[in-house]
C-alpha cells in the first residue's frame, strides 16, 4: 500500500467520524490534525479505531498528542502496513 492509498483511505475514515464542516478532500499531508481539521480528542478516538479497523494496526499507544499532521499519520500507518 503506498502512502497516497493510505492518505486517501484517511480522508474516507475522517468523512465518516468528523462532522464540523472541514472539507476533507482539501486535506492533504501537511493539514495540521487539530488546528486545519478541527479534530478534538473526542473525534481522535473515534478515528483511531476506524484506522485500526481499516488497516489492521494495533494504535494502542497513541495520545491525543502522537501526531501533528496527517503526514504523521501516514507514516505512523505505512511503517505498520508495509
Amino acid at each position: 500500500m503506498t502512502k497516497e492509498q493510505i492518505t486517501e483511505k484517511l480522508k474516507d475514515i475522517f468523512k465518516l467520524v468528523v462532522h464540523n464542516g472541514v472539507d476533507a478532500d482539501m486535506l492533504d499531508g501537511n493539514s495540521n490534525i487539530r488546528l486545519d481539521l478541527g479534530v478534538n480528542s473526542v473525534a481522535l478516538i473515534y478515528m483511531v479505531i476506524a484506522i485500526e479497523r481499516t488497516f489492521g494496526v494495533d494504535m494502542h499507544d497513541v495520545s491525543y498528542n502522537t501526531f501533528t499532521t496527517v503526514n504523521d499519520v501516514v507514516d505512523y500507518i505505512y511503517e505498520r502496513v508495509v
